[in-house]
């Protein structure tokens, strides 16, 4: 389960521009974003920590974590976060409170609840004076989903199960997994509290792609409040997929100048996939024989890899020739 906590823990924690570049990442991950947008390897404690204990519970695994965005978002969480400067000797934020400083307090003693309103508001100017549409979280591993559930054979067999469907049966299954989520304390039928948090997953879709690869895709809206007179909200953009063997992720979060942002993000992550779809159209007579071939010939690799037992790899073969 350290896998799938690590996704929660970064989905958790980290949260109007034409596209005009393909940003190549370390020859790793190569998105399609704004020609003012740039990338960093992050390397935040928190999330530090998180990937030293997955590498610590899988053998030979390997995380590269990234932050893409606007330059001056880039910076400044790097400067902030990452290097932990004090947020009250960087310039930039001395700029802003110098500005806003005498305007705040006289709001706070006239309403403290509408002067919580008016910073949120104000930062989002800010945002959008500075075109900081949105930023994004990106993840690579050197492993499947199904090689780092190894050991959790719940897991496994749950993600068998979804391998073996098609698209029609994961659209029936997924609304069977909303039904198990809105039973758990704190959520409802669209959306999920936990703590000053709220965040919606209604919109949740578990599909496969054109190569017959698993993804788990959710546009959604998310809610914190800061404290008892900010609130602060987002939309969120998430995908978690395979290619080639190796598992990647994207959180997007976007606070302004949101109304394309679900096109934005689908554009973005695009590229990362385009080479399989490519191949897929040139070959669509004989798609259904070439995915079932595929997916025989992953499930019989992992089954010599070890990592699933005699007993699991026929399970899963006898679900797929079904």
């Amino acid at each position: 389960m350290r896998f799938f906590s690590f996704i929660l823990l970064v989905s958790f924690t980290l949260l109007g521009t034409s596209f005009a570049k393909i940003l190549n990442i370390e020859n790793k991950i190569q998105i399609e974003v704004p020609s003012s947008h740039k990338f960093i390897r992050y390397n935040n404690a928190e999330i530090t920590e998180s990937i030293n204990e997955l590498k610590d519970s899988i053998d030979g695994m390997k995380v590269d974590f990234y932050l893409v965005g606007p330059s001056k978002y880039v910076d400044l969480e790097k400067a902030l976060v990452i290097d932990g400067e004090d947020p009250m000797e960087n310039e930039y934020i001395k700029s802003i409170i110098k500005k806003y400083e005498g305007t705040f307090e006289r709001k706070m003693l006239q309403d403290p609840l509408k002067a919580g309103k008016w910073v949120i508001s104000e930062f989002k100017k800010i945002m959008k004076k500075e075109k900081i549409d949105f930023v994004t979280y990106a993840f690579v591993i050197n492993k499947t989903l199904i090689e780092m559930s190894s050991g959790e054979d719940e897991i496994i067999d749950i993600l068998t199960d979804l391998q073996s469907m098609n698209n029609s049966e994961l659209i029936k299954q997924t609304k069977e997994i909303k039904k198990q989520i809105a039973s758990i304390e704190g959520a409802s039928k669209t959306k999920y509290a936990f703590g000053p948090s709220t965040i919606t997953y209604n919109k949740l879709k578990i599909g496969k792609n054109k190569n017959g690869n698993l993804f788990l895709k959710g546009p959604s809206k998310f809610f914190m409040a800061i404290n008892e007179t900010m609130t602060i909200d987002a939309l969120l953009n998430f995908y978690l997929g395979e290619h080639n063997n190796r598992t990647y992720g994207f959180i997007s979060a976007c606070y302004v100048d949101c109304s394309k942002f679900n096109s934005k993000f689908d554009k973005m992550i695009k590229p990362v996939f385009f080479k399989i779809e490519k191949n897929v159209k040139t070959k669509t007579t004989n798609s259904s024989n070439n995915d079932l071939v595929e997916q025989l010939e992953q499930l019989n690799s992992l089954y010599k890899s070890g990592v699933l037992t005699k007993e699991e790899f026929e399970k899963a073969k006898k679900r797929i020739l079904n």
